[in-house]
């Protein structure tokens, strides 16, 4: 079960992102090739994920490879990117959000050094490695 530490955790992660939203980006807001949710006021709150499963980032997209270079972002709203990361790098899900048109994940990069963490869409994400 999720106990106090965890949630603390979990918590101090979300603080620590929130923080960093308030910060300017020095890049642009890409759009998305896939709809976004509509309306962000009807998105769902976000899960501790309990799976212990792998997953990776994915630049693929219908077969295509789009994204060569995935963005990390401050919250479902895309507000700022927070990172950058190489379109297959091992990833932990940290939390889930369950939104009316597109979930996403909070993620930690497990294959780079330093960590980077951040929210990004369903689609950007695979629970099977990419074969280059």
């Amino acid at each position: 079960m999720f106990n106090r530490r965890k949630l603390r955790i979990l918590l101090a992660h979300m603080c620590l992102l929130l923080a960093m939203a308030q910060e300017t980006s020095p890049l642009v807001i890409p759009d998305l090739p896939f709809a976004d949710n509509p309306d962000p006021n009807l998105c769902g709150i976000p899960e501790p994920w309990l799976e212990d499963d792998p997953a990776w980032l994915t630049g693929y997209y219908e077969g295509k490879l789009i994204a060569p270079q995935i963005f990390l972002y401050d919250s479902h709203l895309r507000r700022k990117i927070v990172a950058q990361v190489k379109s297959g790098a091992e990833i932990k899900i940290l939390l889930r959000q369950v939104n009316p048109s597109l979930n996403y994940y909070l993620v930690r990069t497990l294959s780079e050094d330093p960590a980077q963490e951040g929210w990004v869409p369903e689609p950007f994400l695979s629970f099977e490695p990419l074969n280059d």
